[in-house]
């Protein structure tokens, strides 16, 4: 079974077209829907432009909202660990797992910005290094001694190295300023 008709002299009628073999005149409703849905996919068209368009502003401002914070607390940890790194196993060693607690939940909130692939590389990256990183100053903190908590201090500055490199990566391809804060 088809769907062609056919007149009753036998002539075939094809759609768009009268049963006389005139083209079908185009009804006020249909051109009313017709324009309506054009003027609504242009529209559309213009609000995903303008979303689109601010969204490089709109991930740097994720980005600025989730590393604010942790270096503030990162300033604190690690001004409180300098100065405690000579004097006071126990201070030192709270500084130095508050700094493990603060990058982590760097980290996690990191982890809902959605970046473009170049950040999204180096973000990737980042949290790597960030975990190297944790994972060295957590072994830090349970070092039985003042001396041997120090003896960790060149390693933790190099792991932060690399994740200061990402972090550059990260807001240049951003578009960002250099990090004036201790990390991130």
């Amino acid at each position: 079974m088809t769907t062609d008709s056919y007149t009753k002299d036998g002539r075939h009628a094809t759609d768009g077209y009268t049963r006389d073999g005139r083209v079908r005149p185009v009804t006020p409703g249909f051109a009313l829907v017709l324009v309506l849905s054009c003027v609504a996919t242009a529209l559309l068209l213009i609000l995903a432009l303008v979303y689109y368009a601010g969204s490089s502003a709109r991930i740097a401002s994720d980005y600025t909202a989730v590393a604010s914070p942790a270096n503030r607390a990162l300033t604190a940890e690690v001004a409180g660990y300098a100065h405690n790194r000579r004097r006071d196993l126990a201070a030192a060693r709270a500084d130095l797992m508050r700094e493990v607690k603060t990058v982590g939940s760097f980290d996690d909130q990191l982890e809902t910005v959605t970046f473009p692939t170049a950040a999204a590389t180096a973000a990737g990256a980042l949290t790597q290094a960030d975990q190297k990183l944790a994972k060295l100053i957590g072994l830090q903190a349970r070092a039985p001694s003042l001396r041997k908590m120090r003896s960790f201090d060149r390693r933790a500055e190099a792991a932060a190295a690399v994740v200061k490199t990402q972090v550059e990566l990260i807001r240049r391809a951003l578009g960002l300023p250099v990090s004036s804060g201790p990390l991130f």
